[in-house]
């Protein structure tokens, strides 16, 4: 039974650095799709921009804006950030968190909104969920907190979502747990959701679209390349883990992914080279190290033939665009 209590409640949905329209549709959407359907304003949503330095002008077109200063009421109140803040966050944005938290508020951090709640000390304790691109960067500032590779994560009152697609998936189970299963599935059918993916369901890897239910072996063969970057196996190891032929299981890479084992390998260790070199102060010999280059030239030109440059040119280059 869709429930149709006319008490509204209140979304505020904080906007700490620059957004896209889709990061606010992921937020917004189901609230708005769930009023549709109930003919009602059940909830309201309403927008929170920084004050003084941090505001920037796209919030002037926001309906429903307010100032993080301001004096607002919420029962929930979701962070959403489609990047890491490069600077510490606020006191006022630290004193505002805590203060609705202390209230009994549910608080949801979405996408790199995890390094807000972070920061202000809520994940104390917590299992927070990380989208996969920044788990190296949140682990290297906040390595007492426990990741969650899931897609998002519900502990009481605090709420983490790996991304913005996760985010959807969470607050259309958040609308079946509140109102019934029946406002929820209307509400999936109308955002053309195929299913509503439960929290314990993990982030998909890329490799997977290739090989899949379809090809056990294969991704069976990938999961353990990827989870020996530092200390690589041999093509001979891996097929015999798999309980496959190398003849076979060359075969299986090359239908499916048209390479060899031993050069998607490679390629896994290169791109996790330069996730590292991109987004840690790992130094670059350690880097090489821990994806399973014995030294440092035999890093250095594997890394050249792949990407073209080398890895200091990669991270000097990226340190000159900042």
């Amino acid at each position: 039974m869709i429930n149709t209590d006319s008490s509204i409640y209140q979304v505020a949905i904080y906007l700490p650095d620059r957004y896209s329209w889709y990061t606010i549709g992921s937020l917004e959407a189901p609230f708005r799709v769930a009023n549709d359907i109930l003919g009602a304003e059940k909830f309201r949503c309403v927008y929170i921009t920084p004050v003084g330095e941090q505001a920037f002008s796209e919030s002037s077109h926001l309906p429903n804006s307010m100032l993080l200063s301001d004096t607002f009421e919420c029962d929930l109140l979701a962070v959403v950030s489609d990047s890491v803040p490069d600077e510490a966050v606020s006191a006022l944005e630290k004193k505002k968190l805590q203060h609705f938290y202390q209230q009994g508020k549910t608080i949801l951090a979405s996408y790199a909104g995890v390094f807000w709640l972070a920061e202000s000390g809520l994940l104390h304790q917590q299992r927070a969920a990380v989208h996969w691109a920044l788990m190296d960067r949140f682990s290297e500032r906040y390595d007492s907190i426990e990741l969650s590779d899931h897609l998002y994560e519900r502990d009481k009152r605090l709420i983490t979502t790996a991304g913005l697609a996760a985010t959807l998936d969470c607050l259309v189970d958040f609308l079946e747990e509140t109102e019934g299963q029946e406002l929820a599935y209307a509400v999936s059918d109308q955002l053309c959701m195929d299913r509503i993916r439960p929290a314990q369901e993990r982030q998909r890897l890329p490799f997977k679209q290739f090989g899949g239910d379809i090809q056990p072996r294969l991704t069976m063969a990938v999961e353990l390349m990827e989870n020996n970057l530092e200390e690589p196996l041999s093509t001979d190891e891996i097929a015999e883990l798999v309980h496959i032929s190398r003849r076979q299981l060359e075969r299986l890479f090359k239908r499916y992914l048209d390479t060899m084992p031993a050069r998607y390998y490679l390629q896994l260790r290169l791109k996790r080279a330069r996730q590292l070199l991109l987004t840690t102060h790992t130094s670059i010999v350690q880097i090489g190290l821990l994806c399973g280059f014995s030294s440092g030239p035999h890093f250095s030109s594997a890394y050249k033939a792949y990407y073209h440059m080398t890895p200091r040119e990669e991270r000097s280059k990226m340190l000159q665009a900042k």
